[in-house]
Parts: C-alpha cells; structure tokens; sequence
C-alpha cells in the first residue's frame, strides 16, 4: 500500500520528518517497505512511503485509514471530509428509482449494494491536482469519473465503480450468480467464461462486472457517457478471493474486498464519490440513494479489563490512559461495570477484527510502545514429561526385542482387502469387519489393516527376494476394525516374525532353523520384563498352522497368540513354510501389568529340587500337567518349569516324554527329604489316576 505524504497531511497534522514517521508506522505494526521521491513533472515531487499491511490490518489500506492509525499513536484527532451533510444540498429532485432498479439475489455474498445516478455529466481529463495524486500512487489516469472513483478508493478503502447507465440493459442492475458458461470481457481485456459459482453484477442480459474484482468493457465510461451510476457495496471475502483466484484476475478492488471492508463506509465513499464528479465533471445527482442492506451491521460488544490488561502486558497503565489510547482506536465505553475497572466497550465498524478483550490488550501495547514493556524473566514450573503405560510397555517392548536380534519394520497401515480379510481373526472381537477407504491412495492399499502381520510378511518376501537368508523382524503399530452400528476402532499392537536358519552364534548350532519355542522363548522373555505370567491354550485362527499355534492368556484375557504361518499363505508369497510369528495387543499387555509390584522378602532357607521325568499321550498339553503338579504339592511347591520334550522311535507310539523342573521351599525351615518325598509320590500318583502318565525309566 503506497502512501503519499502530502495526500495524508490533508486529514492529520502530525507535524514529523519522514524518517520519525516512518519509525512510528514501523513500531505500530505498519512496516515501510520502501521510501521514495515520486517526480510529478514540472518540478514538482512528492513523497510516497510504501506500507507492508498485513491481512489483518485491511482497514489501513486506505489514507483515511493510516491517518486514524498515526492520530492515534501521536494523541491526535484526524480531518475528515463530511460528505453526507453536503450530499443533501447537491442532490436534484429527479427520484433515483425512476433512472435504475436494483435486485440483490445473493444477499449471503453481497450483504450491502448502493446505487447512486449522476445525470448529464462530462467525461474528460481531471484535473492536474487529482492526477497527480493517482500518479503518487502508481495508479494512471483514465478520466474525471474514473480517477474519481480511485481516488475515494485510496482515500477510504472503499472500492467503487461507475456504470454507463446508457449501457444498462432495462435500466436495470442485478447481483447474482453467473450462468454455466456465460462471457465476460473484463476492463483489462481478459476473455472469461464464468462458472456457477462466480458473483457478477449484471444487467437485464449480461454480467457487467465481476462482483469486487473488475468491471466490464460492456459497460465502462467514455467520452461519450452522460449518465453515471455510481456502486459502492460490501462483498463477500471468501467469495471475491475465490473468483480472483479461479479468473487469474487480480484489482486493487479485489485486494480490499478479500480482506473485508467497513460496512458503514459504503454510503460515506459514494456520497464522497459522486460530490466529486459533480464538481469536476458537472452533472445533477439523483435524489436519494438504493440501498439494499441484507442484515444491518451489529457493532461487536464485549467486556474489557483494566487488571488484565496490566496482568498480560506486564505493566501499570492507568484507566485514563488506557482508555486514552483506545478512544483513539474509535473505541467507545458503552457502560462502566465497575468503577475504572471494568467496561463494556464497542469496537467501530472499520475494526471487524477487534471481538474480544485480547485484541485490545494488544492494542494497547502497541500504542503504548513494545520497547515500554520491562524485560521479565516468566516464573513458571516445568512438569516432567509422563509416558502412559502403553507408550511405556510399546518403549520398552522395543527393546527388548532389540536385544534379543528383531529388527524394526515399519509398514503403511493400508493393504489389500482381499488379504485383509483373511488376517480378522486377531483381537476384533464377535464378527469384525474390515475398514475400508472412500478414497484409497491405490488399489492394494484400499483397507486398514485389521493385524499387523501382512505388512510383516511382504517385508519378509522382499528381504528374502533380495538375498537375507534369515530374518527377525518386528513392527509396532495399530490395527484396525470396524463393528457394524458402532463405527470404528483401533488397537495398539506390536508383531514379531522369524524364518530362516539361526544366524552365526556361539550360542546356537549354526544351520538350524528358527522354529516354534524360539518366537515362544520371545514372547515370554516380553512377558517377564513386565512381570506378566502367560498361560497357553491352543490356537484356532485361520493364518496360522493348527498344529502349532497357541494363544496366551494373562489374567484371563488372551493377550497374544503365536505359532507357524500357514504353509498355504507361505506358498503364495515364496517363502519358507517354516515361518513363526506372534501378535501382542499392547493394550491388553498394559492392563495386565501391575502399577505396584509388591516387594517379597529374600527367603530365608533353601529350596529343594526334583526333576520328573513322565510319558504321556501326545494329545496332553504340558500345561494341563503343571497345573495338577501344582494342585497336588500344596502350598511348599514354588516353580514348575518345563526344559525338556521328547519324541521319537524310542518311545511308544503316540507317547510322548515331558521333563520338569520343580522347586519346593518353606518360609519357616529347610526342607528334609522325608517331607519332600510324600509330596513327590503324591503328585506321581495324582499324574498316572487322571493322565494316564508314567515315570520315564
């Protein structure tokens, strides 16, 4: 926004130097981005500083506009011209109404339009003052009627534009929305065919202007117009940005409107407007004035504090000078709450943006100075950051698996449906459903995942394709399902995937393949990191081989399940059918993690070991057989560990040989073996009357 110094002295005796004025922009938030003298010929030249106005600030895109703002940091009243008053007088006794008829039928995109006619005029040059206030500027004279309605334009804001009426079809102006397709030759000479959603002024059959951007050929003012009419109206923001946008056409009209302009300046800057033409251009207004105004302007109302004020800013302003600086705003007092305390103030229809006591707060800090503001250290506390028990469990999950030789995968949470579909049977719950996308980035990836192990599995096949013999991955993540009536849901998960032969370590024969008891030995070294104890039970999932798979439960729920991929899925994506992985719902994980663990005396006497050794049917679960050796040993018994699983030519058919560990202590002595022994033949007997086992010679 170009400003011209000698221009702006006609409404503010401000009484500085360029540079202190410049300054005094610079520090109210008005940033000068350029200075210069401006050579008007003959001489003459002129100062123009050039303002960096922010989006907010639309109401100092005019001279007025900047005059208020340097009245109000210097304590000043402005000069206004008064039209209105004078308006009255000029006006002739021909109705407006019998010249031009005005129909708004978008009164959403157009909340106010006036119309103003000005008969018998003449178009020509204007006069050397006004063309040197345009040329300041950068903006070229054209003639009388049309510098006119710049210059209002930069004096107030307010965009304008002047019609031929001869050039009206039906003496008529109506503001709607232009027809699919409809032409439009714009003052610039740009060819458009509108759409739908285009705000054009029109007459009885064509648009003549786009609404607040650019008027048309079809209608604009020569040398041969006698008759004006004189717009000067409020549009829509949204939609003069819109169009400006979509036509590639862009006015100083448009710059305005797109940052809202003063509603009750509309009627100022035409009364000014058509004063002007017909001083410079002859001419006899039409009395009165068309002013459709679809909602009347609510000025906005709020409450404003004297302590907040000083609390936010840091300082100790008075009442009367903060109220000093906002009657210099154009803030009024509309009622005194408490006694220079608390005001219920109005904000004037040029600040829309001023709606709430924080935008004043700022105000005044401004005009009060920013280098006003004592330097303060803030006084606050800094709270520890707290993690949840799930990003707790998910952090240290991760490394734990990290120490045990897992790798990090991380996958689109998007696949396949028909793979989706076949992966359900996770931690859904009753008859889950998929989640499909309405707009999908491709077609295999169109579903939310419903179990992290699909992402896992290409991961696998394309490490494999490429050369990596062994792999252990892992993926943290969430799942998702869907529940018909109920919307959507996701769970927090974390998956593990191993195939392959071991790699090279002192600690395993080299060659052998992962298998079962290896994803298992994970797991539970998961689970004992936590300290949540897991019991198995079979498994029965769809993906998973049914001979070796199990779900593990803590407290009840099944947290995890594991076991061998299905060799049929393996098949289909090339891979070895001796692919083991699990699915940990961390959720369920976190739940079963006690907040408190409870602190358990060293004891105080030794425990006493035995091993047993049994051959039982290969259809007995090695859980079903600790759980009776622990029913049958009473309170002394403290571990029941399996280490050892046999089966093979030297055992009977269907017989298989299980080896466990057991411990047993006592709080109060050290255990003999004559009190051990009847423990140990009791558990012995328990296991060959309801397994069928029997001691392994």
């Amino acid at each position: 926004m170009k400003i011209e110094l000698d221009w702006l002295k006609n409404y503010i005796d401000h009484g500085l130097s360029v540079q202190k004025l410049s300054d005094l922009l610079t520090m109210g938030g008005l940033e000068i981005e350029g200075q210069e003298s401006v050579d008007l010929g003959n001489g003459k030249t002129t100062e123009v500083v050039e303002l960096n106005v922010t989006p907010n600030r639309g109401y100092c895109l005019s001279h007025i506009g900047v005059a208020r703002e340097v009245g109000a940091m210097i304590h000043k009243a402005c000069k206004l011209p008064a039209p209105e008053k004078q308006l009255t007088k000029a006006m002739g006794s021909v109705p407006v109404k019998k010249r031009i008829t005005v129909v708004n039928e978008e009164p959403e995109l157009c909340p106010r339009y006036t119309a103003m006619v000005i008969e018998n005029v003449k178009p020509g040059p204007s006069p050397q003052w006004l063309q040197d206030r345009l040329k300041a500027i950068g903006l070229r004279p054209i003639n009388n009627i049309v510098d006119i309605t710049n210059f209002v334009m930069m004096e107030y804001g307010q965009p304008l534009h002047a019609f031929d009426s001869a050039r009206l079809a039906g003496e008529e102006i109506v503001i709607r929305r232009a027809r699919k397709g409809e032409p439009f030759t714009a003052l610039d000479g740009t060819e458009l065919k509108l759409g739908t959603d285009a705000l054009v002024i029109a007459d009885a059959d064509k648009p003549v202007a786009l609404a607040g951007i650019m008027g048309g050929v079809n209608s604009q003012v020569d040398e041969s117009t006698q008759t004006v009419v004189l717009e000067s109206a409020s549009f829509d923001p949204v939609a003069v940005r819109k169009a400006s946008k979509k036509y590639g056409l862009r006015s100083d009209s448009s710059y305005r409107f797109e940052r809202g302009v003063d509603v009750d300046a509309v009627e100022t800057a035409s009364s000014r407007a058509a004063l002007l033409i017909q001083e410079l251009a002859g001419g006899d207004i039409c009395k009165g004035r068309i002013n459709i105004y679809f909602r009347s302007h609510k000025p906005n109302r709020f409450d404003f504090r004297i302590s907040r004020t000083n609390q936010v800013l840091g300082t100790q302003l008075s009442a009367s000078t903060i109220m000093k600086y906002l009657k210099g705003l154009g803030i009024t007092v509309v009622k005194e709450k408490k006694a220079k305390e608390c005001y219920q103030v109005e904000a004037p229809s040029s600040r829309p943006t001023l709606t709430r006591e924080i935008d004043l707060i700022e105000e005044v800090a401004r005009l009060d100075g920013y280098e006003g503001v004592a330097i303060s250290h803030p006084v606050a506390s800094v709270s520890p950051v707290r993690f949840s028990k799930i990003q707790t469990a998910v952090r240290q999950s991760k490394e734990v698996l990290r120490n045990l030789g897992y790798s990090e995968a991380i996958n689109y949470s998007f696949i396949e449906g028909d793979w989706a579909q076949g992966f359900l049977d996770t931690f859904g719950g009753q008859q889950p459903a998929v989640v499909r996308l309405d707009n999908p980035i491709s077609s295999d990836m169109d579903t939310m995942r419903p179990s992290l192990l699909p992402g896992l599995i290409k991961s696998a096949a394309r490490n494999i394709n490429r050369g990596q013999k062994n792999l252990q991955l892992f993926e943290q993540g969430h799942i998702f399902f869907g529940k018909k009536g109920k919307g959507s849901h996701e769970i927090a998960c974390l998956a593990a995937l191993a195939t392959g032969p071991y790699p090279n370590s002192v600690w395993k024969d080299s060659g052998k393949p992962f298998d079962f008891y290896d994803l298992k030995g994970a797991l539970e070294t998961l689970a004992n990191h936590f300290q949540v104890v897991l019991e198995y039970r079979p498994a029965n999932r769809s993906f998973l081989d049914s001979g070796q798979s199990a779900d593990a439960f803590a407290g009840g729920k099944c947290i995890a399940y594991l076991g061998r991929l299905d060799p049929a899925l393996a098949t289909r994506w090339e891979l070895s059918p001796n692919m083991y992985v699990f699915e940990l719902n961390m959720e369920a994980l976190a739940a079963a993690i006690t907040d408190r663990p409870r602190f358990q005396p060293i004891p105080k006497y030794p425990e006493t070991y035995r091993d047993i050794s049994i051959l039982v049917d290969q259809t007995v679960q090695a859980q079903t057989i600790a759980d009776l050796i622990r029913q049958s040993s009473g309170p002394l018994i403290r571990r029941v560990e399996l280490y050892d699983q046999y089966q093979g030519k030297k055992l009977p058919s269907g017989k298989k040989s299980l080896t466990f560990a057991l411990s047993f202590q006592s709080p109060e002595k050290t255990l003999t073996d004559e009190e051990v022994n009847p423990i140990f033949t009791k558990i012995v007997g328990n296991l060959s009357e309801q397994l069928g086992a029997a001691l392994r010679e």
